[in-house]
């Protein structure tokens, strides 16, 4: 697909309206992400760790780096955040092929493929929204 140099009005006011949308879920969907792994990882987990907290930080750090992107609303940082959600999704399904975290795994890999999914329709109605509008 060749790149858009600009946008009819209609599109530019329909792109707006999505990316506007899809900011509240975005961020709503990341914090609910870090969640998820906190309380699992805290209250939950059958390991136990000389230093759990070390672990955790290590596990949410990722996510944490791109919490400044996705509350600032940039494009980029909401493909960073499809590019890092790769990483939940593949641990969300080795956690519910294992049969001792089988329901922390569904919800960590369903939280990450709507995630990836709603940060991507962002990237994507953010840059049609930020493109120059024809005039008529």
């Amino acid at each position: 697909m060749a790149k858009k140099e600009s946008v009819t009005p209609k599109e530019w006011q329909r792109a707006t309206s999505l990316y506007k949308q899809a900011y509240s879920l975005m961020v709503l969907n990341l914090f609910a992400l870090i969640t998820i792994i906190c309380v699992h990882h805290i209250f939950l987990q059958k390991i136990v760790f000389d230093r759990p907290y070390v672990f955790l930080f290590v596990m949410v750090s990722p996510l944490l780096l791109l919490v400044p992107g996705a509350i600032k609303g940039s494009y980029r940082g909401a493909i960073w955040i499809c590019f890092v959600t790769l990483i939940y999704f593949v641990a969300g399904v080795l956690n519910w092929t294992q049969g001792i975290d089988w329901a922390y795994g569904i919800s960590e890999t369903l939280l990450s493929f709507l995630l990836f999914n709603i940060a991507l329709m962002y990237a994507r109605w953010k840059g049609l929204s930020e493109l120059p509008v024809k005039s008529a």
